[in-house]
């Protein structure tokens, strides 16, 4: 692999994002893959079936089972059955992940702040366009 291949550096930003991002939440007991799961429950207004958060993170059924566990352990959520239908597990946040979600979006602004510092707003609108166009044809 050539160092200017752009795999490469999409890999080694993630990792580094990764590895930032779970150094600056392990005090709270928290991964960043988790913190996707807490601001997509926030985003819906505090609950929604394993099925939705499944479709949005895009990953597989028993990968969500394992993080929503995890998560309800550690007391940031609760499951319960879907009384309307029995087939969905409802997942909602608990007031530990509320208290979670003011810090989880400031380190996830600080860590873009420091990744674009050195960009203008057109080039970061133009980065913005570039990834949703890759992210698409990978699809």
């Amino acid at each position: 692999m050539k160092e200017q291949d752009i795999g490469f550096w999409l890999k080694q930003i993630n990792d580094k994002l990764r590895m930032s991002a779970d150094a600056s939440l392990k005090k709270s007991g928290l991964t960043m893959s988790q913190t996707r799961i807490m601001e997509f429950l926030y985003e819906k207004g505090g609950q929604a079936t394993q099925k939705e958060i499944e479709n949005y993170l895009e990953v597989s059924h028993p990968t969500v089972v394992g993080m929503v566990s995890r998560l309800e352990k550690n007391g940031f959520l609760t499951c319960c059955v879907d009384k309307t239908d029995r087939r969905n597990k409802i997942v909602c946040t608990t007031d530990k992940a509320v208290e979670s979600a003011e810090m989880m979006f400031q380190g996830r602004k600080e860590t873009e702040n420091r990744l674009l510092k050195s960009l203008g707003e057109e080039e970061i609108e133009e980065l913005r366009r570039l990834l949703k166009i890759l992210y698409k044809n990978i699809e």
